[in-house]
């Protein structure tokens, strides 16, 4: 006897199928829910126009450094090709272990400023130590903190500029073009634009409290105003601390996707990736374990149940009232990601492989809450957690 036979033998089966054709329905109402965020965030987080500024601040580029000799040749080489007329770049090199130091020695320029400093004091994580003693030496009025793994086109700089002026923002990010060299990375880094598209409410300006640390681009007195990366010395997702103090404080703050003007390959590989995105996910929730726990693992459950009910539909041991509603599931999820493909530029095949991604992602979360929960994480032979912190 099949299990359908079964439902309809058994005592209150109708209401039971009743319940789970609409639990079916319920999975593809939340899949259309998140198309709408990211539909809406078309203007809510929009591709960032190129153009030009009335005025033109002087802009200090700040690029905080560690192990980063596979990224920094040819970040330094892109950023000093900015067509911006009055600019520096300045670097923060400490304790890198591989041939960084020998490739920041290499470079010669008049825009440029290579600092080779000192580790981070008690109670301070690297990149915000860095990024604070860059922030000291800075001379522009306009601050841009920029990852050494992120490349500029000539014209990102003005179009960032032009963007801040047109827009009246205070903090203005870029989520660069990510770039995924294999398998591995893609199925990791593909659920950031995801996420950050679908998940918030960027089409309502208060509601905007997030930021991208690979471009990050301040007014210095906004900057001041929030206590700058000393206020965020302990966070590990300082990005999203100092976007949080932005609008906290009043602060007009807008995240932009790039397009072309900027590219990123944060990780080359599955483990890699895994352990830069265990850093972060588990902060991303303020460390609290039960909402962490339910929205990863409801998000497991949502891209993989549909996958096993509409065959067992099909094939008659379920009944076949649940075959619509999972279909419709399955379809949303699925036009969902096609639909992030599409925009990020991300690769064509993720839309028939997102289970994979949201499995992929458990894990990571799994591992993301021992790291910190056990205080085992590390990043670039460092701890990420540090005591004494606050400011």
């Amino acid at each position: 006897m099949s299990l359908g036979a079964v439902l309809v033998a058994a005592p209150f089966a109708e209401e039971i199928l009743d319940f789970f054709v609409w639990h079916e329905w319920s999975l593809a109402g939340f899949f259309f829910v998140l198309l709408a965020f990211a539909l809406l965030n078309l203007r809510g987080f929009p591709k960032i126009p190129q153009g030009k500024p009335k005025e033109i601040p002087k802009v200090s580029i700040l690029v905080p450094v560690r192990d980063e000799a596979e990224n920094i040749g040819e970040c330094l080489a892109s950023l000093l090709r900015q067509d911006y007329p009055d600019y520096e770049v300045l670097v923060y090199e400490e304790g890198s272990k591989d041939d960084t130091k020998a490739i920041l020695s290499g470079f010669s320029d008049p825009c440029l400023q290579v600092i080779f400093g000192d580790g981070p004091s008690p109670g301070w994580l690297g990149k915000p130590w860095a990024c604070a003693r860059l922030a000291e030496m800075a001379k522009g009025e306009l601050l841009l903190f920029v990852d050494a793994d992120v490349r500029l086109a000539p014209e990102a700089l003005v179009s960032a500029v032009a963007a801040l002026e047109r827009e009246n923002i205070d903090l203005l990010s870029l989520l660069p073009r990510q770039e995924m060299p294999n398998l591995g990375a893609a199925l990791h880094v593909a659920l950031i634009p995801w996420s950050l598209s679908s998940f918030f409410p960027l089409f309502v300006p208060k509601l905007r409290r997030v930021a991208v640390g690979q471009f990050l681009l301040i007014r210095r007195a906004a900057y001041e105003k929030i206590g700058g990366h000393g206020a965020v010395r302990a966070e590990v997702l300082e990005d999203q601390a100092l976007a949080s103090r932005a609008a906290k404080a009043g602060l007009r703050l807008k995240l932009f996707f790039s397009g072309d003007l900027a590219r990123c390959r944060m990780y080359r590989g599955f483990w890699e990736a895994n352990r830069g995105l265990a850093k972060n996910l588990f902060p991303i929730f303020k460390k609290k374990l039960l909402p962490f726990a339910f929205v990863w693992t409801w998000l497991f459950y949502v891209a993989w149940q549909p996958l096993f009910v509409l065959p067992l539909a099909l094939l008659g041991y379920v009944s076949s009232e649940l075959i619509r509603p999972a279909a419709w599931a399955l379809g949303s999820a699925f036009f969902l990601w096609a639909f992030t493909a599409l925009r990020f530029r991300l690769p064509l095949w993720l839309p028939l492989a997102y289970p994979l991604v949201h499995l992929v992602a458990w894990f990571t979360a799994a591992r993301s809450a021992f790291w910190h929960i056990a205080q085992r994480g590390t990043w670039k032979g460092r701890s990420i957690h540090v005591k004494g912190g606050k400011p």
